[in-house]
């Protein structure tokens, strides 16, 4: 049985061709759940949580400030006109996104620190993390779960920024070494960063909240 759509994150998605946001989003975490909501009222404590009615104590912001500063930093490169960094940084964000939402699905399923580490550490290629590890937890393949989420068309977008990082940093002799990374690369990336927060929380409402009937004991790492 799928886990139930949970209406409510408040947050508009964005599209392709979009500029990109000023600043990361701000979230706020649902301790007992781990709901994650943009609403500015479920932050200050004014509402409760709509998905498991718990009081309005110890809310958590996400994405944390180690992430928040990374995010700025990157869009300072952007600014700057430094697309190789902007792809190559971005890249590396949404990774940590992606491991920060299975270690989060792996949790609510019981899984201590030790084994989270352990299926993480023997699953580090994305690819595998996506294809294999993702399915396996949620019982979705990860396409079809953003497809469901309305961003049909994140991860073969994700996947040509990917190809687009390992062409300018490895020798790849299939797609071929590449020189440069150009500025519409670069923008597309800020696209792709300002959909993950929204595709990642969406996830974490759907496979975390969904399945978190007790308490939460730690914060989006």
């Amino acid at each position: 049985m799928k886990p139930k759509q949970v209406k409510g994150t408040f947050h508009r998605q964005s599209g392709e061709g979009q500029a990109a946001e000023l600043e990361a989003p701000r979230y706020w975490e649902c301790p007992a759940c781990g709901y994650l909501s943009a609403d500015p009222a479920f932050g200050d404590g004014t509402k409760a949580c709509p998905f498991c009615d718990a009081p309005p104590d110890s809310r958590r912001v996400f994405p944390p400030d180690r992430l928040r500063r990374l995010d700025e930093r990157i869009r300072r490169y952007h600014a700057d006109g430094e697309s190789e960094i902007v792809v190559i940084l971005v890249a590396t964000f949404l990774e940590t996104l992606l491991e920060d939402i299975l270690d989060r699905i792996m949790q609510t399923r019981g899984a201590d620190v030790a084994v989270r580490a352990a299926v993480l550490d023997g699953q580090r290629a994305v690819g595998q993390r996506i294809g294999r590890l993702f399915p396996t937890l949620t019982g979705e393949q990860f396409e079809d779960a953003a497809a469901e989420l309305g961003f049909r068309d994140f991860p073969h977008r994700w996947r040509q920024m990917r190809a687009a990082r390992n062409a300018f940093i490895h020798d790849d002799p299939y797609e071929g070494v590449r020189e440069t990374i150009e500025a519409k690369t670069a923008a597309e990336a800020m696209e792709l960063l300002d959909q993950a927060y929204k595709l990642f929380v969406s996830i974490n409402n759907r496979f975390v909240a969904s399945s978190t009937r007790g308490g939460r004991a730690s914060s989006p790492s």
